[in-house]
């Protein structure tokens, strides 16, 4: 017999889906990406359930938030399967970055800004034997097209995460020093670079919703 859904599905399946819908709101249809959270969960239910009846509210809560990253997850895979079948191609193909390559790579971009060069020159510096890890460019493996993605990203973030970034990553500012220009403490700081730097991952697809 299949368990009943935990009433907390029930609130949290809507704001999924009207997230994963804004998204993808050209790809999509809202109803069906509730329809395929609900049917995740219903698989799930007898977990969910005890799981959501957890007696600890500090762990119950935590709990709850795994659900809610893990239906965002499943709802996005679903949605971009939808998207690359309506437009035509394999998901495989798809782009994302990780925050460590942009975060080896956007010293890069900064400096073709403040210093006037083309990026092209950016890439020979790369290329030249400065260390970095293996990279998930788009267009078929292209560093210069990569360099391109951070760059547009960048510019169109605001601009006073644009000068958190170049402080952290181009200036190379202390936590202590950025801290200081921002009149917050060290954590707050540590924060908003972290922040500053998920909002340009985010501006580039944000995260692989398939690992």
């Amino acid at each position: 017999m299949t368990s009943r859904l935990h009433p907390t599905i029930y609130e949290l399946v809507p704001s999924i889906a009207y997230a994963i819908h804004n998204k993808f709101k050209n790809w999509v249809e809202k109803e069906d990406v509730k329809q395929e959270c609900y049917l995740w969960a219903i698989g799930r239910a007898e977990q969910f359930n005890e799981l959501l009846n957890e007696p600890n509210p500090n762990q119950r809560e935590q709990n709850e938030k795994r659900i809610i990253w893990q239906m965002r997850r499943m709802a996005e895979r679903f949605a971009r399967k939808e998207k690359a079948r309506k437009i035509g191609y394999k998901t495989s193909d798809e782009v994302f970055y990780d925050t460590s390559i942009i975060a080896q790579l956007i010293p890069f971009v900064i400096a073709s800004i403040v210093e006037g060069y083309v990026l092209e020159q950016a890439q020979e510096m790369i290329n030249d034997g400065t260390p970095r890890k293996q990279s998930t460019p788009s267009e078929g493996g292209n560093l210069l097209a990569v360099l391109i993605d951070i760059k547009k990203a960048y510019l169109s973030i605001e601009q006073e995460d644009r000068t958190i970034l170049q402080m952290r990553y181009y200036d190379n500012y202390t936590l202590q020093q950025i801290a200081q220009y921002l009149e917050c403490a060290v954590s707050t700081a540590d924060r908003r670079s972290n922040s500053a730097l998920r909002k340009l991952q985010n501006k580039l697809g944000g995260e692989t919703p398939w690992s």
